[in-house]
């Protein structure tokens, strides 16, 4: 069983400190569920549950009604109104209550601490392949296909043009991709950005599907982010420009190849 927020604390404590997620509230419940948890409780989070002090947390939510045995809590932990509650605190009133606390210790890698605001900073910053190292699968934005300037198809390269509800999104730029459709994940090669070349537009994501035939148009999809091969340009021409795409793909193809989807991409079906 897993407690977790909704919506995350500081979006009511201090909108303007709130993070961007990483997850949307359902992609989380549905990591969870693919990591084993059968049951996550989710408290919704509002002035009225801030202001809980952390004693009365403990004892009425985590005795009263969760019936805890065990919990397993970061060491860092601050819990209750004013985040006064501390993991000395909690396992103070465990012992009084008669319920185990379990401490799990900070995870590194290469000497860097394991946190979302780490894999955060990466993804923002287009190190997608090194955030993977991080997560343990691919960064993905889910969406819809919404219609575009079609421009795409005009130079040979249809894209599926997706309105993310991701609120982490990588910076403009080329990646190699999958392309979640349903239960099936496509090869691709995404490009987010402003289309430079004909002109600054509002921040777009288009992915390219190879070997795709089919109308998405309206489909929910989730689109994984495997590497960034290249910053976003832009080109003299339409031709340079194709001309360059092509060299996009190939190199996207090369990508994806060295990739497992089934472990790369772990996925809740």
């Amino acid at each position: 069983m897993v407690l977790t927020f909704e919506p995350h604390p500081l979006k009511i404590l201090a909108p303007e400190r709130a993070p961007r997620l990483i997850l949307t509230h359902k992609d989380k419940l549905r990591l969870l569920q693919a990591f084993g948890v059968d049951v996550a409780i989710v408290q919704t989070f509002d002035p009225t549950f801030a202001n809980v002090e952390a004693e009365e947390f403990v004892r009425r939510y985590l005795v009263d009604v969760l019936k805890v045995h065990k919990l397993w809590v970061g060491r860092d932990l601050r819990f209750g109104k004013g985040r006064k509650g501390r993991v000395e605190d909690l396992i103070h009133w465990s012992t009084e209550a008669g319920f185990e606390v379990g401490i799990v210790d900070p995870i590194e890698l290469g000497g860097v601490r394991v946190s979302s605001s780490q894999v955060r900073t990466l993804i923002e910053r287009g190190q997608v392949d090194e955030a993977r190292r991080f997560l343990g699968r691919c960064h993905f934005v889910s969406g819809r296909v919404v219609l575009g300037h079609r421009r795409g198809r005009q130079l040979g390269f249809p894209t599926a043009n997706i309105l993310s509800r991701t609120e982490v999104v990588p910076p403009a730029g080329i990646y190699a991709t999958f392309l979640q459709v349903g239960e099936r994940q496509w090869p691709s090669v995404t490009s987010i950005g402003v289309n430079p070349t004909f002109g600054d537009g509002p921040l777009t994501i288009e992915s390219y599907i190879f070997d795709f035939q089919g109308d998405l148009y309206g489909q929910a999809v989730r689109l994984y982010f495997v590497k960034r091969i290249r910053e976003e340009k832009k080109f003299a021409s339409p031709e340079l420009l194709i001309e360059q795409m092509r060299k996009d793909v190939s190199t996207a193809q090369s990508i994806l190849r060295e990739v497992d989807p089934a472990g790369s991409l772990r996925e809740a079906k």
